[in-house]
């Protein structure tokens, strides 16, 4: 089988596995986030030259760790136990010489971004499901417009130390699409309390943070030599892979709702 028909299978699987949760949401919604910080827990954190060996426990405690702090306390309390948290993970070199300096960054990014990202996506999702929506269209239509733009008029390299095949004119045509093809989704349906000139600064930033999450992953992957996060997903790579973008996005969009005051 081709690598074009694995990749457009496993693109239908994703969507009808997706699809659901989104729809019916309660503990559908739950489980989805959390498959989401299991599975990119073991993908990020098994980054390390040295995970083999790490005690066997460290993994699964980061993962329990940022589980409790969605699911298991209090909003008030979770930030403080974050806090204690990312002091652990830096501990960690202390307790056991398996784990170096650099495997520190690891634990403590996992802790930090996926505690953002799933409390970003629960409470985007409780505010109004077509937010969610709203920033899928703004990410994703931004990924395929820039592929598309930069395929027929790229000619400028947008940051070949990191994405050799990122071109600048690819870069605006993706912004520039998704901008307005988000600012449409945004004025056709009834995001309540979200004001015109507020959808129009949204949909102008998600597409721009959509490219640097993107262009942050992939830096973190060529740091450590490798294409993808893992084989997951057959022609996809892994879920980090999927959802580079949507971890940046989810956080910029929750950030702006709440300075905007919505």
């Amino acid at each position: 089988m081709s690598s074009i028909k694995v990749r457009v299978i496993t693109s239908f699987a994703i969507i009808a596995i997706v699809i659901p949760p989104l729809v019916l949401g309660g503990i559908w919604l739950d489980l989805l986030a959390a498959f989401i910080v299991l599975s990119g827990g073991y993908e990020l954190l098994g980054l390390s030259e040295n995970v083999r060996k790490w005690p066997k426990w460290l993994i699964p405690m980061e993962i329990l760790f940022v589980w409790a702090l969605l699911f298991g306390v209090s909003e008030k309390l979770a930030f403080p136990l974050l806090g204690v948290m990312v002091l652990l993970a830096m501990s960690m070199p202390v307790i056991s010489k398996a784990v170096d300096g650099r495997d520190v960054f690891l634990l403590s990014v996992y802790l930090c971004i996926f505690y953002l990202f799933g409390m970003s996506f629960l409470k985007l999702y409780a505010k109004d499901p077509l937010y969610f929506w709203f920033m899928a269209i703004a990410t994703y239509l931004c990924d395929t417009a820039a592929f598309f733009c930069g395929s027929l008029f790229g000619k400028h390299k947008l940051c070949p130390r990191i994405s050799p095949k990122k071109t600048l004119e690819g870069a605006i045509g993706g912004w520039l699409v998704a901008c307005i093809g988000a600012f449409l989704f945004a004025c056709c349906v009834d995001l309540g309390g979200f004001p015109l000139w507020a959808r129009l600064l949204a949909s102008m930033i998600l597409p721009f943070s959509a490219q640097i999450g993107d262009l942050a992953f992939s830096a973190i992957k060529r740091f450590y030599g490798i294409k993808d996060f893992s084989s997951l997903l057959p022609g996809h790579g892994g879920v980090l892979d999927r959802i580079d973008s949507l971890v940046f996005n989810f956080v910029v969009f929750y950030a702006l709702l709440v300075v905007m005051g919505i």
